[in-house]
């Protein structure tokens, strides 16, 4: 049934020029004048019951600085019946870029809609879907997805979705995408880490600057040449038009490893105010979110920002110059929480060779809680020195505020929303793993070895923060929480435990992370540094047994050290087992750190489906979507308060990564 246009549309906001506080870019009153091409196609964000965010990029064939452009929307894709036809426009001081915020739509429907220039000119045709009414506990399929590094591999991963999706049955077919970073990579290798050419070449930088190994992004115009670079390629083009994304970030939209507005590619933070400004006004321009749009939100739109007054007012300035951590609502059956884990983040808790200068091979556990905690560790009795080495090195934490990863504001958002929620399942779009990735060298004998933390850019490197948001879930009685995340490139599942590496402590949620779209799986990253730097730990990463290679760190990182060890020794799957499972890591249940793919969660009112599927060949180009290497399948039921998340390993179909290849039958 077609809506009456009474009932129809409200548009509250058209463009993205940097406009100041309570500016809107006004309605175009002219009909089309010249011909449009659309080169990175159309897309939609943020799916409320009564309104969506749709986008285009509108580039007029005569060079002119603006242009007008028809807005059309419809339930039928033939558009024989249109809603809205509306006069728009669109302005080279935004690179063209046109979003429009529409509201006064009927909830769970599907519409059509396209952008249509002179001479009939007219964009592809995108869909999008409202969510259900607030009172339906309608079920929500969600792909999620992270890390698509344009170079490295293809983009088969959205290919396969796509196919897929287009030959399910209707309730099963994809609701929205949730994006959780990494969409654009602002440095561009010139090789990959072990030395191979990469798989596609990103055009030059307009600007750019070159580092050791690579160049970068430093201005607006890089950063718009990597989303339109990125969006030029079909099967993303395809995916956007097709669903409803709805987006966070991580790093690389800006620089990698960053915190706040300081880049971070040597051993000391640069504050780059003004390239995090071009940063977060490129993704404002090309990433089709709700900011200013969701008035009961913290979130806002771009704002400007008169930088000069001094680093503290510079890096406030243009870290706050965009706002994007809000709340969606799928129905009465799923609350989703949107974070943004790098605008408030405090700096990095170590610094480089911190542990090789106390003698410790790696940052362990206690040395990470200890500088992380700052002057609140030990119950606020910091020690002078760290107990490692000789015990002379001085404590420079000692006076320092705890860490946080989400600033306390965001914190605090979060942690309120979560336990006022009514909605059965939490969803935390946690562009982080919350997965313990340790590595359990306290169990090799005689070494003197500590359980290690592999990774502090990630969650584990803020475990006082980690354990005050468990902790927090756990005395409130919370339940249904559940992280999806990415970051890592690879594929992880696991129950998260208030203390991460007590099998004794209570879970209070779960995380599935899932692999790159196209980048580098962690497999090759940590074979490439361990041949490198750490040549002892090789057999950690590696096992060639039958003359095949296999990805030993997942066993390691599943099983433990001395598990991994000796499979590289003696290649016994038995004895493998045996010694397992890792100690260091008691909620993981899954991981497979040789994939690139994407995750699927099914949210229904009794049990939450996630589907991790790794794809074949991302790395060659293709013609036919690529093949499934195969399908890691989990259900977790759904619990309430006083009650524990049940996660067991999953179900395959296709052959299991290693080490499951090993034991399932």
């Amino acid at each position: 049934m077609s809506l009456s246009r009474r009932e129809l549309l409200t548009l509250l906001s058209t463009g993205t020029f940097l406009l100041s506080v309570g500016e809107v870019a006004a309605a175009s009153q002219a009909a089309p004048s010249a011909a449009l091409d659309f080169p990175q196609g159309v897309a939609s964000g943020d799916p409320r019951s009564n309104s969506v965010m749709l986008w285009t990029r509108a580039v007029p064939r005569d060079g002119g600085a603006v242009c007008q452009v028809m807005l059309e929307v419809s339930e039928q894709a033939d558009f024989a019946e249109p809603l809205l036809a509306r006069p728009l426009s669109a302005s080279a001081d935004n690179d063209y870029t046109l979003r429009v915020f529409i509201d006064g739509l009927a909830p769970g429907r599907w519409y059509y809609y396209r952008f249509v220039g002179a001479t009939d000119t007219r964009s592809r045709t995108g869909r999008t879907c409202t969510a259900p009414a607030p009172g339906l506990a309608r079920p929500l399929n969600l792909a999620f997805v992270s890390c698509q590094n344009f170079e490295q591999a293809y983009f088969g991963a959205w290919a396969r979705l796509i196919e897929d999706d287009l030959a399910a049955a209707a309730d099963a077919r994809i609701d929205a995408v949730l994006h959780l970073g990494d969409f654009i990579y602002e440095r561009s290798w010139h090789t990959r880490q072990d030395g191979s050419p990469p798989s596609r070449v990103l055009p030059p930088f307009p600007n750019g600057e070159r580092g050791e190994g690579n160049r970068y992004a430093v201005s607006l115009a890089d950063y718009r040449h990597l989303y339109k670079t990125y969006l030029a390629d079909p099967h993303l083009q395809e995916a956007r038009a097709r669903w409803p994304f709805i987006y966070t970030w991580d790093d690389h939209e800006f620089s990698d490893d960053n915190f706040q507005s300081y880049s971070h590619y040597g051993p000391e933070p640069v504050l780059e105010a003004q390239r995090k400004l071009d940063a977060n006004r490129a993704w404002f321009e090309f990433i089709p979110c709700a900011l200013d749009e969701f008035s009961d939100q913290p979130s806002h739109g771009l704002r400007r920002a008169q930088l000069g007054a001094g680093a503290d007012s510079d890096n406030r300035l243009a870290r706050d110059s965009l706002r994007i951590y809000r709340r969606l609502q799928w129905g009465s059956l799923v609350d989703m929480f949107i974070t943004d884990e790098r605008s408030y983040r405090s700096p990095p808790c170590l610094k480089e060779g911190t542990a090789e200068s106390v003698g410790l091979p790696m940052n362990s556990v206690e040395l990470v809680a200890l500088a992380d905690a700052g002057r609140e560790y030990n119950n606020g009795q910091p020690p002078a020195t760290l107990p490692w080495g000789d015990g002379s090195v001085p404590n420079p934490a000692r006076d320092r505020a705890p860490g946080t990863c989400l600033g306390s504001e965001q914190r605090q958002w979060l942690l309120d929303g979560l336990g006022a929620s009514k909605a059965p399942w939490k969803l935390w779009a946690n562009p982080l793993p919350l997965l313990p990735l340790r590595l359990d060298l306290s169990s090799i004998p005689f070494a003197g070895y500590e359980d290690c933390v592999f990774n502090i850019d990630a969650w584990q490197g803020y475990p006082h923060e980690y354990r005050t948001v468990m902790e927090h879930l756990n005395s409130t009685g919370t339940a249904g929480v559940v992280s999806l995340s990415g970051d890592h490139h690879m594929h992880g599942a696991g129950a998260i435990l208030t203390d991460p590496g007590d099998k004794n402590s209570p879970a209070v949620a779960v995380d599935f992370s899932c692999a790159g779209i196209s980048s580098t799986p962690l497999y090759d990253s940590v074979r490439a540094i361990a041949g490198e730097d750490h040549p002892d730990f090789a057999a950690l990463i590696t096992a060639e047994q039958d003359g095949a290679l296999q990805p030993n760190w997942n066993m390691t990182l599943l099983q433990g050290v001395l598990a991994a060890f000796a499979y590289h020794r003696l290649g016994s799957e038995r004895l493998a087992q045996w010694l397992g499972s890792n100690p260091a890591n008691p909620g993981l249940r899954f991981a497979d750190s040789d994939a690139n793919g994407y995750g699927i969660a099914r949210f229904s009112a009794t049990a939450l489906a996630v589907e991790l599927v790794a794809i074949e060949g991302a790395r060659r180009p293709f013609t036919a979507a690529p093949a499934v290497r195969y399908r890691a399948r989990f259900e977790v039921p759904l619990w309430r308060a006083g009650e524990q998340p049940v996660l067991q390993t999953p179900v395959f179909e296709g052959e299991p990564p290693f080490p499951f290849s090993l034991w399932t039958g």
